[in-house]
């Protein structure tokens, strides 16, 4: 008996080829047979008809790493058709560090899950084991150079010594036996921004000896984004690592104009040899704290630093005043929306800077300022800073894949603090229909580019397409009517046409509606 048979529906594998008619048949957590018919029984029979059978979708760029742990339904996710994630991405994990250090990476991790902070991604496995944790979709690890960094240095900025480098190095490689896909870089957040290309490319030998990948949240993702790819190439020139840009943007309106530019130089360097691969997601906005929006400068040393210096009356100025560069017009104040300060900060949130400036009757700079100080530098904000001609230029490139940026939530709002942002309910089903809609690409590459392709990028060998002896991460749904319902003001909506989700041939979605089962799990680099 089959634990799964999908009949009739259209087969779109993963790897771009033509969709076609057939049935699957699953046992034992692995496809078995793919055939115009297949007779027989089977446990749960699935009508397809009218509906795709594609891969578990992948998001090459998860920020789900400790979100399991406060709510493991993973909603957010399962009902996008997402069945695994890349997380630890932008240098941030719950691990490792120096056990002399354990309250430096408490600290980084941060409220709530702080007994989670651990000394290496082992530690991290055993104590979810422990208190048995479980899962709603399947989670693989990188190594967070920011984490590791601030275990081994704090956030002192500077270059590291050659005796705290192999300490990094060594904790990298112990992860890395453990099983963790790469190391992640944030090199505009700090610590990461105090790193150079040394450092950079000593990491990154332990992880090409790995055969890993190092994903990064570059330096510069405005008009410097030539110079932060420069950066990115030299490890891979210098390593042979894979090198991956994360949430690949034109951001900025000086930036405006110039993602095919940015784009082509990405794919100039693929051709001439470099090992690099890229994601990008299709919205207009980002997310994260309010100092992603001051200057580099201000939080060299820490978010505390910038901290520092606007209660500092002789500092100050300086940096208010290139806050006021920044916010010079109205629509730029718009642009910044602060979703939650967590209570500390109440009159700021779900408010722009622009409103909270002419309620308060200070500028923006000044608003900015406060909201930074006021909340210890963990307001949260989206940030509209990319135009849509620019979004969909990378959408169009069928050698990026697809990557949400998002965070596994709660689809009821008073599970979650303000309105995060939409890409973490809708960037799957919204790529599909944006594709759909404005003919990026076809339905099979669409797919490709969120499943086979993906697979391929991180070095996954047993999922992303649909073939005999493939681990059965599933989605069905329904090509004609996919779409994402999330919105700025609303972003806890289902999206359309995402009806059925199994991972290992277990139904964690049926007919539209989440199971009680908790079927993710981690899957190590073995």
């Amino acid at each position: 008996m089959y634990q799964l048979l999908i009949k009739g529906s259209e087969i779109v594998d993963g790897t771009g080829a033509p969709a076609y008619r057939a049935d699957l048949a699953v046992k034992d957590g692995k496809i078995v047979k793919i055939a115009p018919e297949i007779s027989g029984e089977a446990e749960l029979v699935i009508d397809g008809t009218g509906l795709v059978t594609a891969p578990g979708f992948i998001d090459m760029h998860s920020h789900s790493d400790v979100q399991f742990l406060l709510d493991n339904r993973g909603q957010s996710r399962i009902f996008q058709g997402v069945t695994s994630e890349l997380s630890g991405q932008c240098g941030s994990s719950p691990f490792p560090c120096p056990r002399e250090h354990m309250d430096r990476i408490r600290q980084y991790v941060g409220r709530n899950v702080e007994e989670y902070a651990s000394s290496s991604l082992e530690e991290f496995l055993n104590k979810v084991k422990r208190d048995h944790k479980d899962m709603g979709t399947n989670l693989l690890p990188l190594v967070g150079h920011g984490a590791l960094r601030c275990g081994v240095m704090g956030y002192e900025n500077r270059k590291a010594t050659e005796e705290e480098l192999a300490e990094m190095k060594a904790l990298l490689k112990a992860d890395m036996e453990t099983g963790a896909w790469g190391l992640s870089l944030g090199l505009g957040y700090t610590p990461g921004v105090s790193s150079d290309q040394e450092e950079l490319c000593e990491l990154g030998q332990v992880v090409a000896d790995f055969n890993g990948i190092i994903t990064s949240h570059m330096r510069y993702q405005n008009l410097r984004t030539p110079e932060a790819l420069e950066e990115m190439y030299e490890i891979n020139r210098r390593t042979g690592a894979h090198v991956h840009i994360a949430h690949f943007k034109a951001s900025g309106k000086e930036t405006w104009g110039k993602a095919k530019e940015f784009a082509d130089n990405v794919l100039a360097a693929r051709r001439s040899g470099i090992y690099v691969t890229a994601d990008s997601y299709p919205y207009t906005a980002s997310s994260s704290g309010i100092t992603n929006s001051f200057p580099k400068w201000s939080i060299q040393g820490g978010t505390q630093t910038a901290i520092g210096i606007l209660k500092d009356p002789d500092r100050r100025g300086t940096l208010i005043s290139e806050l006021e560069e920044i916010f010079e017009t109205k629509e730029d104040g718009e642009a910044l929306y602060v979703v939650t300060t967590g209570g500390m900060c109440p009159e700021a949130d779900g408010k722009t800077i622009w409103q909270i400036s002419e309620e308060l009757h200070i500028s923006m700079a000044e608003a900015a300022a406060k909201v930074c100080v006021d909340t210890d530098a963990k307001a949260t904000c989206i940030s509209f800073a990319m135009c849509e001609e620019d979004v969909d230029v990378m959408l169009s490139q069928n050698e990026f894949c697809i990557g949400s940026d998002g965070v596994s939530y709660s689809l009821s709002p008073e599970d979650n603090e303000g309105k995060p942002h939409p890409r973490n309910f809708g960037t799957f089903p919204r790529f599909l229909r944006l594709a759909r809609e404005k003919n990026f690409c076809s339905l099979e590459t669409a797919v490709r580019r969120m499943t086979g392709q993906t697979a391929e990028y991180i070095g996954l060998k047993d999922r992303g397409i649909l073939k005999e002896g493939m681990i059965a991460d599933i989605t069905v749904f329904d090509a004609k009517t996919v779409a994402d319902k999330a919105t700025y003001e609303n972003p806890f909506q289902k999206p359309e046409g995402i009806y059925h989700v199994f991972l290992g041939g277990e139904a964690a979605l049926l007919n539209g509606e989440q199971t009680e089962k908790r079927l993710g799990q981690f899957i190590l680099n073995k």
